[in-house]
């Protein structure tokens, strides 16, 4: 008997594969347990961090100065270490057990425990904010951890001075205010940090911690406020959070183009489809404020005739190249005027 595929055959092939994507939105708090049976568990509200931790316990002191933010974080993870692993044996078995958080803050203000974690996550593409109540990161002195840090040029850890570290958790609440927001839509500086008692800091106490690139929070003009949003290196963390998420959405956004596809060729027109790929993550990125709209970025590919015999025959391709202006943030303003009878 005839059926209509004898004259209408149609068969729907489905390109709809996807990557896992690096998340750059969830923090995770450290802390120190008698066990580590469940390394790393997620709570999306205070209820599920109720359910497992007293209101005593340092995990429900971080985890509640993260969900307090006036924005808060859809969800954290809070990761245990054992009293017999160093932290680096601690943040590795995290990572093992479960790599799905980018902000990184611990229970410990120890100076060494600080300097060792700031080693672990350097190598990552990880974010550790720190917090110290050490009051010599206040003087020119330079034997600080934010000295020490800031000569090693730790990329990837923050050092937040407050005189309250040991009891308040301005490094879990930093995280849970600004990782909820868009990598490259805001700046790390001025940042409320709700529950969190600003210092009372002189001038000079002041410029000696942002000299050494660490940040404080303090009260100005009536505002509670984080200065400078910094790295130990001197750069922003919004410019290290915004590269390090334009980074993996580019590569995730290519990878999903060659598994979705029968194939790519190493013709002008599969080059082309590389280029789309990357131009089409860089419009996401101006439209989130980390890519500044002028002047408009530049995407360059090779013409497939220009390209390397031996690198076509291994099918790589290479000199995919673009340029673009970061946004970064306005910080502070100088405003002259003249008035006249």
């Amino acid at each position: 008997m005839a059926t209509l595929d004898d004259i209408v055959n149609v068969q729907i092939t489905r390109e709809t594969n996807t990557v896992d994507r690096e998340s750059f939105g969830i923090p995770l708090f450290a802390v120190t347990a008698l066990s580590a049976t469940n390394r790393v568990t997620a709570y999306s509200s205070m209820d599920g961090v109720a359910a497992d931790y007293a209101p005593t316990t340092t995990a429900y002191k971080m985890a509640l100065a993260a969900f307090s933010q006036e924005i808060r974080p859809r969800r954290i993870k809070i990761g245990l270490k054992t009293a017999e692993e160093t932290w680096t044996q601690a943040l590795q078995a995290m990572v093992n057990y479960d790599n799905d958080w980018y902000g990184l803050a611990t229970e410990s203000i120890d100076a060494a425990d600080i300097v060792e974690i700031a080693t672990f996550v350097e190598a990552r593409t990880k974010l550790y904010i720190a917090r110290s109540s050490d009051a010599d990161i206040r003087t020119t002195d330079d034997d600080d951890v934010a000295s020490d840090l800031q000569l090693a040029e730790h990329d990837r850890t923050a050092i937040l001075s407050h005189s309250l570290a040991a009891s308040q958790y301005a490094d879990a609440a930093w995280l849970g205010n600004c990782l909820v927001r868009d990598p490259g839509s805001q700046t790390w500086k001025f940042k409320t940090l709700n529950t969190i008692t600003p210092d009372a800091l002189t001038a000079t106490a002041k410029d000696n911690a942002l000299g050494k690139s660490a940040n404080v929070y303090e009260r100005v003009a009536g505002v509670n406020i984080t200065q400078d949003g910094t790295v130990a290196s001197g750069e922003y963390i919004d410019i290290m959070r915004g590269i390090d998420w334009l980074t993996a959405r580019i590569k995730e956004r290519i990878f999903t183009r060659m598994v979705n596809s029968p194939k790519i060729p190493y013709t002008n027109a599969g080059i082309a489809v590389i280029e789309t790929a990357v131009r089409e993550q860089l419009d996401i990125a101006v439209a989130q404020g980390l890519i500044a709209p002028e002047p408009p970025y530049t995407v360059t590919v090779p013409d497939v005739l220009d390209t390397d015999d031996i690198d076509r025959a291994h099918r790589i391709l290479r000199n995919v190249n673009f340029k673009a202006r970061l946004a970064g943030a306005i910080h502070y303003a100088e405003i002259r005027g003249t008035v006249s009878a």
